[in-house]
This record gives C-alpha cells, structure tokens and sequence, in this order.
C-alpha cells in the first residue's frame, strides 16, 4: 500500500509527485502513455509556477533548458509573419516586475519541461513513477481507495489525485459534472520544419498571431529557428484548410517556403470547470478540473499551483499535524481560482483572435487584451473553508485585480517577496509552517505548537512594514508560501497566540 495514488503523468501529475516527495509521502505515479506526448502544448511557465519549481530545486535546470528570454516574451500580431505594418508587444521584466519576484516567466514547452520533471520525480524517493500503465478502475471506501491496472495488477493508496487530463476518466467514473463550453473554438495544430529565423530575425516573440481574409492562426515558437507549431483555427465560414503546407506559407507570407509537415493534432478548445474537485479521497488537479483554452498560458500554470496547494495538505493530515478536515479546504480555495482562470482564458481567446471569425455560441464585440499579473501572483485563498485565520483587513484596492497585481501579506494571500539578508522572504519557506518576525520580539522564537515542525526567522524592520506587521509581531506562512495568520502588534502570550492560529488552520 501507498499514501497517495497519483493518476497522470502531466505536469500536474509529475510535480504532485516531486512534492509529495520533499515531504516525504510515499506516492506511485501511473501514465498511461510510455513517454510524454511530442507535441510542445503548453510553454509560458508563469512567475508563480517558476517560484514553484524553484523551491523544487529546478530553476536553474527549466531556465537552461528554456527559449531565451529576450526571445520568447513577446509577442506579434499581424496579417503575416512578413507583414509590415504589423504590432510586437513586450513582456520583458522591468525593474517593478522584476521585484515582485525572486524569479521570472520563462518559455518551456511541455515537450521539454515533462521529461525534465520526470527525471527528477524519478531520482527522489519515496516516489515510484509507471509510464505504460493504465488505471482501469477506481474504487474507494472509508480506510482507502483501489485502483486496478490494464496488466492485472492494483493499486491501493490512502488518497488519489485525479491528474488525468482534460477527458478525465476519473472525474468521468465519479460523475462530477462539467459547467462552461466544450467547444469555443475548432483547431488544428501543425507541427512543422522550415527556417523562419531569417524572416523573424528583426521580431523575435512567443507567439505570432495571423489574421488575414483567408485564415486565422498562431505560429508558437519551439526554438525560433527551424522548429514550430502553427494553429490554425478552423472557422466553418471560410474554406477548409487544405494544403498544410500552403497554409504555413500563406501565414508566413513566404510563397514557396520549404516546409515539412511532421504531425497535426486536432482539437477544440474549451473552457470548462469541475463542479466538483474532491468526491471522498479522490482529488481533481488540473485539466481534469478545469480545461481551459491555451490562450493566455494559463493551463499548464493552474494545474501545478493545484497540486501545490493539495500537496502539504495530504502531507500534514497523513503524517498527523493536521485533522482530516483541512481537506477540504482544497476544493475552497482552488475551484473559485480555477474558476476565475478558465474565464480569463476564454476571454483571452476572444482577445486573440479576428472578430469577424465564426466562434460557436459568441456574439457581439470582443474584449481587448490585458496583462495577468493580478491573476498570477494575487489570487487570495480568503472565501469560506480556506485554511487561513482572516484578520479582517481588505483585500488591496486595485482597478482591475486580474491585469494589477499589488503585494500583500493580508491572510490567504502569496507572501510577498522581500530580499531579508540575501535571500528572498520565499526561500525562507519550509516544508512545515514558518513564521516570519519583526527584530524587536524574540520572543517569538519561543513559539512551538505542538506536533508541527515550525521554522522561525527574524526580518529587518522595512520587512516586517511591508508585510503588515510592526517590529514586534510575526506572520504564519503555509508550506505553499500563502499567509496564515497575520499578528500586528506583540499580544500578551505570543506561544498561545501560534497555537491557536496552528489550531485553526490545520483543522485540528
């Protein structure tokens, strides 16, 4: 037997192992596929997936393995990848962006990135990876679940993680239902071989978005020399596709460019969520929880930050720091995330693309395009059922808190990156709960609930202003780096104040 089931060997699935592993829980990974599908898929790995791979010990490896940044954050639109008149807009890190975090977005595709994550799954134990095999059924009761195997065999774990992609045979076999759009858009993507370096040398960028009378589409650099994938949306006003390779010729402007198709895959882009992300000890995690259109990167980023979040719970409850309740705070804080990130992508999508194409079930005028930082970095976990001690301060005043991101140590939020001695607030963050203090309460660090490692750290007092406590109170951080509980001001018992706040939020 097994703690936890992992069923997928996406990117979810493959970092809800490494996690589970720096916490030490056993766990078997089973994918049903021998190796990780070719085609590139989702690449934009955001700040906060890049902050998650980096506490994994990643980083370095994914930004080496990476399209170079001054290559792959910008991006094109125009009638063709030669067009003249055409607009290249930029994402590189400016100084205020660059000091949000320790880290920035990097461009990965899958292809790459799951091989990558699969090696390191594989060299840390207590973890066990099965590419070949196939989960047939699932079954639970009150002490556990059952899985059984194409090739016979079982498996029985404690707790399942469903990370089986967008048609989850697993949420399928629970009966959780699906709300939103199953088809937005009909598309084709086209995996091809031809030098554009020359044609693009002048406006390098991750994504070029054609929209001309005849066809529209995206090329998504691989390498932004030789190797691409083109998608090309399939309006059922205009022609078929015909010719793959006339079409990459028509978007690119280039008659006569030499072109070698080497596979197409089609597909329909969707924006859907889960009506349910937990049915007893089974867990929904990315796509099988919310399919989401690629447009906007956010897919591939919601699924790691799902199992992020699921991780150190599963680990606190099955090594006893925590009660089985906080369970459920998995569904509380990640459906309205997912929820709020499957709806940016569908409007992304909208963005995107011409407005004179034909999209099934959409009307009127579409909405322009806008930044993510808010999405990205300030999702709050503070809606009923979060495991966080509210403190009652308002959420930060923002215009728009998808595009704006303003940092915050408020409880539920990510916290802050601060440079403290050299290092970043963020690599503070343990594998148990940290609390971070200000330098003129050491008393703080007499602070030990019972049962629960906890990690300590004096910050400078310009720290301890910016994250909303005074030079004598502390802040509780979660081993996903999401604030707890908050204390402004010293109280009369700080060791009965950490206690209580553990208490609360590890629902014991």
């Amino acid at each position: 037997m097994t703690e936890v089931l992992i069923v997928g060997g996406g990117p979810a699935g493959l970092c809800a192992s490494i996690a589970l592993s720096r916490f030490g829980v056993p766990s078997v990974l089973v994918e049903r596929h021998p190796v990780a599908s070719a085609f590139p898929k989702g690449r934009a790995l955001s700040i906060r997936t890049m902050e998650i791979l980096r506490r994994h010990g990643l980083e370095d490896r994914v930004v080496a393995a990476s399209v170079p940044r001054e290559e792959g954050l910008h991006f094109f639109f125009g009638t063709s990848l030669s067009d003249p008149d055409r607009v290249r807009n930029g994402n590189l890190p400016d100084p205020a962006r660059a000091a949000l975090s320790p880290t920035f977005t990097t461009i990965c595709s899958q292809d790459v990135l799951e091989p990558l994550l699969r090696e390191h799954a594989e060299s840390l134990g207590p973890a066990t990876i099965r590419f070949g095999s196939e989960v047939t059924a699932l079954e639970q009761d009150e002490s556990g679940v059952t899985a059984s195997l194409a090739d016979g065999g079982t498996i029985r774990a404690a707790y399942a993680i469903a990370a089986d992609g967008a048609a989850s045979s697993v949420r399928e076999r629970l009966g959780i239902g699906m709300s939103g759009e199953a088809e937005l858009s009909r598309n084709l993507n086209i995996l091809f071989e031809a030098d554009l370096r020359e044609h693009v040398a002048d406006r390098l960028s991750l994504v070029y978005t054609i929209a001309n009378a005849e066809l529209t589409g995206t090329f998504m650099t691989v390498d932004n020399r030789r190797r691409w994938l083109f998608n090309l949306v399939r309006d059922p006003a205009r022609p078929g596709s015909g010719d793959l390779v006339e079409v990459i010729r028509r978007a690119a402007g280039v008659p006569g460019l030499d072109v070698k198709v080497v596979a197409t895959q089609e597909w329909s882009a969707a924006a859907r969520l889960a009506d349910r992300y937990r049915v007893g000890r089974i867990f929904l995690a990315g796509d099988a929880a919310h399919p989401m259109t690629p447009y906007g990167g956010f897919g591939m980023n919601c699924a790691i930050q799902d199992v992020d979040n699921l991780a150190w719970k599963l680990a606190a409850v099955l090594d006893g720091w925590a009660g089985p309740e906080l369970l459920g705070s998995y569904e509380a804080e990640r459906r309205p995330v997912g929820a709020d990130t499957v709806a940016e992508s569908r409007r992304s999508l909208l963005a995107s693309l011409d407005s004179t194409l034909v999209l099934p079930g959409v009307t009127g005028p579409r909405p322009t395009s806008r930044p993510s930082d808010g999405l990205v970095l300030g999702y709050a976990y503070d809606r009923p059922g979060a495991a966080v001690v509210p403190d009652g301060s308002p959420p930060p005043a923002v215009g728009d808190p998808i595009a704006t991101y303003h940092p915050s140590a408020r409880p539920g939020h990510r916290l802050p990156h601060l440079w403290t001695d050299r290092v970043s607030t963020l690599d503070l963050v343990g594998c148990g709960l940290t609390l971070l203090y200000g330098p003129k309460a050491s008393v703080w660090q007499e602070a030990a609930p019972r049962g629960v490692s906890l990690s300590r750290h004096p910050v400078e007092d310009e720290v301890a202003a910016a994250l909303g406590i005074g030079p004598d109170g502390a802040l509780l951080v979660r081993p996903d780096d999401h604030v707890a509980w908050r204390c402004p001001r010293l109280p009369s018992d700080p060791s009965a104040a950490v206690a209580d706040a553990v208490e609360t939020v590890l629902s014991r």
